[in-house]
């Protein structure tokens, strides 16, 4: 038995495409599915916890979605160990897919799920929120708080992103908007805690990324060498620099040489604590859960078994 958790609206409309693509495919093939189709935000993860909780033995949840939608999931499974987890990715950025090189073409990438040559065991990150009641989230290519997370925020208000995935090019609201944030953005000073021991302390901090994937953003290498099975974060920090040098320093991003640039800090840990000086957006896998001052970033100890 096959559970799709289907985000029909994803990319504009794309997920409910691929799904009738899908569906034709298992039908044709005989195989026994059920699906869900989320109706609304946070929805997909109370279909995740629900399906955890009424199937007994081994669940093969897979995701037609986006990275938000990957994101809603991961928050609502448990017991790891009883979990095989596809990905049919119909999202407008995709950067897991891109990560683990999971097939754009729907049909392609339902035949590695229904014969699988390849699992991987992935690691995932929690974010949890110091100064405030939220509960902490988990997150499975990205996180951060400042900068990216803002650019997400605005992202996800936008009414452009919609019109412009209609026509296949949504990654392009998200350049368009990095621009305008890199002008405007106020800057914070931070605290940073490494592994609970080390402590640094930045003045205008631009962002905080905390990774398990390398891809964040639409295809933008925050953490050029991260391994997402090493059981670490990759956390990237980038401080000190003036609004003009900003503007020279997003390409080197596209490129994954910011990591060599002055005013970068890296660092492969197992946790990153933040306080922050002021409130700043927050981001876990593009999705922005709170606006807030004080996060500790962390590699959840339990793996993922996904189909790759």
């Amino acid at each position: 038995m096959y559970h799709f958790i289907i985000n029909a609206k994803a990319s504009s409309g794309k997920g409910i495409k691929y799904w009738w693509i899908i569906k034709r495919e298992l039908d044709n093939r005989n195989i026994n599915y059920r699906a869900y189709f989320t109706k609304h935000s946070g929805h997909a993860t109370n279909i995740a916890e629900k399906i955890c909780k009424s199937n007994y033995g081994t669940k093969k949840i897979v995701i037609v979605g986006g990275d938000g939608t990957v994101n809603e999931v991961i928050n609502g499974l448990h017991n790891y160990n009883e979990i095989i987890l596809g990905y049919i990715p119909s999202g407008s950025s995709n950067d897991l897919a891109r990560s683990l090189k999971i097939p754009k073409d729907p049909v392609e990438a339902l035949e590695n799920i229904l014969k699988p040559r390849k699992f991987q065991y992935l690691d995932h990150g929690m974010m949890e929120y110091m100064n405030n009641n939220m509960a902490p989230r988990k997150f499975a290519c990205s996180s951060g708080i400042g900068y990216d997370a803002n650019v997400c925020y605005e992202v996800q208000k936008s009414t452009l992103k919609k019109q412009l995935n209609r026509i296949g090019t949504g990654k392009l609201v998200y350049f368009l908007i990095a621009i305008k944030q890199a002008l405007g953005i106020d800057f914070m000073d931070a605290e940073v805690i490494i592994d609970g021991e080390q402590r640094y302390f930045y003045k205008k901090v631009l962002l905080l990324s905390g990774m398990i994937h390398k891809y964040e953003g639409g295809g933008l290498p925050m953490a050029p060498s991260a391994n997402p099975s090493d059981g670490k974060l990759n956390v990237v920090i980038v401080h000190g620099l003036s609004r003009l040098k900003i503007l020279a320093f997003l390409p080197t991003i596209i490129f994954g040489k910011h990591i060599h640039v002055k005013g970068v800090e890296t660092f492969i840990c197992s946790s990153a604590e933040i306080k922050a000086t002021k409130d700043m957006a927050t981001h876990t896998d593009g999705e922005v859960p709170a606006i807030c001052s004080h996060i500790k970033l962390s590699n959840v100890p339990h793996q993922i078994r996904m189909i790759t």
